[in-house]
């Protein structure tokens, strides 16, 4: 059995180990061995999952493991006695017997424009019909950046200004959507998924509710995900400060994402 026990910790214990104050996303492999690990505990009676476990689930979930694992002399019926055997240390040295979950995160954001006429009023992605526009660098939308702030904080990755700096004529009355399209791939790197978004847009005028349709496919294409993930709501400032008289219009959200 202390053969056994050196073999499996010269495969793996002996790896690189990875700093636990770095997240790293599991792969769906992962996942999969990890629950079959708490299944094997639980068939055997244990109340902790340990290597020896994950070496059993290895040899269950995937092939190509379990014939470099047996190019090693190491079998399943080998690691399940020396489970079974009074040497096994897995009431000791093991950790609690807890089943992966997708973990959830939220993120917020909030943006503000200055209203001029003359301008179009982009929200959403969409072009709304009115006498007035947003005062900004990109095309102004103050949804989309609001959104885009959002997603980016529920994966800790900055704000849009870290990503795309008014400072940078590159994106001089660009079309935010690129802005929401860069966020989903940054997010997609990290493992992670978009769950949902929902929005609220704060304007004196024009009534926004008839576009949200139109805005909620716009949004859900540049984030690839479902218009039914995406929720909208209008409000009024009832008069009160820039955005009441009609100077102003804001946006806030929250979005969440899952790996």
């Amino acid at each position: 059995m202390e053969a056994l026990r050196e073999t499996y910790e010269g495969l793996f214990v002996a790896k690189p180990r990875i700093s636990t104050s770095v997240e790293v996303p599991l792969s769906r492999e992962s996942k999969k061995i990890l629950n079959r690990a708490v299944d094997e505990a639980d068939r055997l009676a244990h109340k902790h999952v340990g290597p020896e476990h994950l070496l059993l689930a290895m040899f269950a979930e995937s092939e190509q493991i379990r014939a470099v694992l047996e190019k090693f002399g190491v079998t399943g019926a080998k690691v399940e006695s020396y489970l079974k055997s009074d040497v096994s240390p897995e009431a000791s040295s093991a950790v609690p017997s807890v089943r992966w979950r997708p973990f959830l995160r939220a993120g917020i954001g909030y943006d503000l424009h200055r209203l001029e006429a003359g301008r179009k009023l982009i929200i959403g992605g969409i072009e709304v019909p009115f006498d007035k526009g947003p005062v900004g660098h990109s095309d102004g939308d103050v949804l989309a950046h609001a959104i885009c702030d959002a997603l980016l904080g529920a994966a800790g990755l900055g704000d849009i200004g870290t990503h795309f700096p008014d400072t940078d004529p590159k994106w001089k009355g660009a079309n935010s959507l690129k802005f929401l399209e860069h966020a989903r791939e940054l997010i997609a790197a990290k493992g992670l998924q978009i769950s949902n978004i929902d929005a609220v847009v704060i304007a004196e005028r024009p009534k926004l509710g008839p576009h949200f349709c139109a805005m909620r496919e716009a949004l859900a294409k540049a984030l690839a995900i479902q218009p039914d993930q995406i929720n909208l709501k209008a409000k009024t400032n009832e008069g009160v400060d820039a955005i009441g008289c009609g100077e102003a219009i804001a946006a806030h959200v929250v979005a969440t994402i899952f790996g």
